[in-house]
């Protein structure tokens, strides 16, 4: 199933696309998982799309719902917080396949599984050489079979990484779970797409 970004008005699946939702107050919210009721409108995520948004791109939305504005400075933090929050929520869920550390990372090289490897926003330079070192070795095949190796730099910190996946740091962490790799990935991009075009306010993580 397709639907077309309000902003670049490109054609993309469904699942690809961020669900903006209004609600009965004029409000705009993500709607992550696609699920709240009432019409909607998708949006992209690139980094075109998200650079050109503003109130006057959001004006659009009037002629089919009753959006308040100004609230894009305010939508695009709720976005933002949305995917900390929803990013916290699958780490949590994938905890028992996570492979944790450099050297367990390392060690999975090895495996044929598809592989999403994800550091932490301050994990130290020796790590993130030494692992990115064994994801060539494996892509050029001297670690056999390989499968697809997906990298991501998350903008969690190694204590909230740690938090999510029960341990006091976690610098580095490697998932083999197939079904929520899709979606973890997607939301870090996404996250990651945010900070770099807009001016983000990052929350401090909740506990619990």
């Amino acid at each position: 199933m397709q639907r077309t970004c309000f902003v670049c008005r490109n054609t993309y699946d469904k699942s690809d696309l961020m669900r903006l939702v209004v609600d009965d107050a004029g409000v705009i919210w993500p709607d992550l998982l696609a699920k709240m009721p009432g019409r909607g409108v998708y949006l992209c995520m690139g980094e075109g799309c998200l650079k050109a948004l503003s109130d006057k791109r959001l004006g659009v939305l009037q002629r089919d719902f009753s959006p308040q504005l100004p609230q894009w400075e305010v939508l695009r933090q709720r976005m933002f917080d949305m995917l900390s929050q929803r990013l916290m929520q699958l780490l949590k869920s994938m905890r028992r396949c996570a492979v944790l550390g450099r050297d367990a990372v390392m060690h999975q090289m090895w495996d044929k599984e598809r592989l999403l490897v994800m550091f932490a926003a301050d994990a130290g330079g020796a790590v993130l050489r030494q692992v990115q070192d064994a994801i060539t070795k494996r892509a050029q095949g001297a670690i056999k079979p390989a499968e697809q190796v997906q990298v991501v730099t998350s903008l969690l910190s190694m204590a909230e990484l740690g938090q999510a996946l029960g341990r006091e740091k976690v610098s580095v962490v490697a998932f083999t779970e197939r079904g929520s790799l899709k979606k973890l990935q997607q939301c870090s991009i996404w996250q990651q797409k945010l900070d770099d075009c807009c001016q983000i306010k990052k929350e401090k993580v909740i506990d619990g």
